[in-house]
């Protein structure tokens, strides 16, 4: 086989790998709009305008507007603690830590990105949560308690991804800022980071997602009330955790059926505007 037969079949090979991609995309989001499409005619703007998730009343109730208010509220709170750790463990890492600590810590992060959420979520369900009743809390399965959780699960990915963003910078970059005067700090934080940053935005990007879409934890420690909570002790509950809870039970074809494919059509809409959001940052940036 010639090079040139070899050129096509290898851009053949990923051309079609590439439809298949998009298709399979394409394909999830019309199957959920197909299932989702009874919910959306039946119940209308009380999917998102009503708090009062009651699906086994009679007659039922499918307002989802708090789980998705908590889905945003977990997400947003979720980046702003994982995202700045994160990036300050990188930034250490990359600049001021010694081959042999960086290495061994780099290992005990891709070691703990592995672990199981259900693992995390356990532990902290076993030793974390009867301290709250121990204080005083009424609720030992609240937001913080998923927050926790969601800490422990996502910030070993996050720094793996903005460590492997620094590494990628060219080493003349930083001598140059070093050479116009520029601090250690300063030069890692301005320079380093800049020519890092689509990098970085992709690990916050990916941080976000990992989060909205996460079920185990925020099912086990976010104490399953689908309700607004005013304070970080209060129980709450997220769109996939009212997914992976309700489906098993749920008559295929139903009104109820219906509106948790609804909530996972949400879901994967709000993924894509990250996306969305993130390219948009990226090319401003390049501007």
């Amino acid at each position: 086989m010639n090079r040139s037969t070899k050129d096509t079949l290898r851009k053949t090979l990923l051309t079609v790998s590439s439809l298949i991609a998009i298709s399979a995309v394409f394909g999830i989001y019309i199957y959920l709009i197909k299932e989702s499409y009874s919910a959306f005619q039946q119940v209308g703007a009380e999917l998102f305008v009503s708090d009062q998730w009651y699906p086994v009343w009679d007659p039922p109730e499918f307002g989802m507007r708090a789980m998705i208010i908590n889905s945003l509220m977990v997400t947003l709170l979720g980046s702003l603690i994982v995202v700045p750790f994160s990036y300050l463990i990188a930034i250490y890492l990359h600049g001021y830590a010694k081959p042999r600590e960086k290495e061994m810590i780099r290992r005990i992060f891709e070691y703990l990105a592995g672990v199981p959420s259900v693992v995390i979520a356990f532990v902290l369900l076993a030793f974390v949560s009867p301290l709250f009743a121990q204080v005083g809390i009424y609720s030992p399965q609240n937001l913080l308690l998923a927050l926790v959780g969601l800490f422990f699960l996502t910030i070993p990915i996050c720094t793996t991804l903005i460590l492997e963003s620094l590494d990628s910078v060219p080493k003349q970059v930083e001598e140059a800022s070093a050479a116009l005067g520029a601090i250690e700090f300063r030069t890692y934080t301005r320079v380093t980071s800049k020519a890092a940053l689509p990098g970085i935005m992709n690990a916050i990007v990916l941080t976000a997602n990992r989060i909205v879409g996460e079920t185990i934890v925020v099912l086990l420690l976010g104490g399953g009330a689908a309700m607004i909570p005013q304070k970080l002790t209060d129980p709450m509950k997220t769109l996939t955790a009212a997914i992976a809870s309700e489906m098993p039970e749920t008559a295929k074809g139903s009104l109820h059926y219906s509106s948790l494919f609804a909530a996972g059509l949400v879901l994967i809409l709000f993924s894509t505007l990250f996306e969305v959001v993130s390219i948009a940052i990226l090319r401003r940036n390049k501007r």
